[in-house]
């Protein structure tokens, strides 16, 4: 809610795009929605994700004509695209007019070029004025859309689409330890991922834990993400934890981007490594992790 309070409040009435690329959740797709934010979709397995209630924008760049009778046939006929974009000629052959349109430019462009590019061609319903990464640049913009709304068909909307960086930091992912094993000079740590309500009913039953986000002796420490090819057996997280027990609680913050949920055990070997495996392959942990992602021991 934060991100909508915070961001929407700057820019009253201009729409708040997001395209996920790694977390295609749909508890995590739906919260989405609940804030108001139009889902950018790009691709097929994120498009099976979505539901009809949800407010989709359809990607275009190297769009196939799979995708566009798919995204039709599930209701979504809103169409992303830039200028001169041999994509909306494909559109239009696929639905004929059936279909919106999105014109969007990069960050910086001035508004005399998107006035002019936006009046002439293919009719818009929509200009989105590029990605912005944080508040100031959102904040940057705003004398650029009051100009344009001076200006443009009263018809015609605005959006801005967030950035990757805006939404790293906007879900914590709560797991416990339910069982070790010794392997060697490996100790694993089998995690269930779906504990975040027990977690939150442990804490309002007046339970309390203490933090750490810095080096400290004893069984807590700090971490920080490692790998990101997304393999099974990525170095993901790296960093002395030390000795953890059944029960401790595993907090891994700022995984906006990354759906965590298959990860079912920890690996940590002799050079206090955090190796990670999953069930089957996913998503779960790819690019758009990175080194300020950190892992938060919590001990019950």
């Amino acid at each position: 809610s934060g991100i909508n309070a915070e961001y929407g409040a700057e820019l009253p009435g201009v729409k708040l795009v997001y395209e996920p690329v790694s977390n295609y959740n749909k508890e995590y797709l739906a919260l989405l929605s609940t804030l108001d934010i139009t889902i950018k979709c790009s691709n097929q397995e994120l498009l099976e994700n979505l539901t009809r209630k949800q407010s989709v924008l359809i990607g275009t760049e190297g769009i196939s004509t799979a995708l566009i009778n798919s995204a039709y046939t599930r209701g979504f006929n809103n169409f992303a695209a830039s200028k001169n974009s041999r994509t909306v000629e494909k559109i239009a052959n696929i639905l004929g007019d059936d279909f919106g349109l999105t014109q969007e430019f990069s960050k910086g462009e001035p508004a005399v070029k998107i006035l002019q590019e936006a009046t002439s061609g293919e009719a818009v319903n929509e200009i989105c004025l590029g990605v912005v990464e944080s508040l100031s640049e959102i904040r940057a913009l705003k004398d650029m859309i009051t100009n344009l709304r001076r200006q443009l068909p009263a018809d015609i909307s605005l959006s801005v689409q967030l950035g990757q960086e805006i939404f790293q930091s906007t879900s914590l992912i709560a797991t416990k330890i339910i069982g070790i094993d010794n392997q060697g000079d490996q100790r694993k740590y089998d995690v269930d991922m779906s504990m975040f309500e027990e977690f939150v009913s442990y804490l309002d039953m007046g339970h309390s834990f203490t933090v750490y986000s810095q080096h400290e002796t004893g069984n807590t420490s700090f971490s920080s993400v490692y790998g990101n090819t997304g393999d099974e057996d990525d170095l993901i997280l790296e960093g002395r934890i030390g000795n953890l027990d059944v029960g401790d609680w595993i907090l891994i913050g700022n995984v906006g981007q990354a759906d965590c949920r298959e990860l079912d055990m920890v690996l940590i070997d002799k050079d206090y490594r955090v190796v990670t495996r999953r069930r089957s392959p996913s998503q779960a942990f790819t690019n758009s992790l990175d080194q300020d992602t950190t892992l938060l021991i919590v001990s019950a």
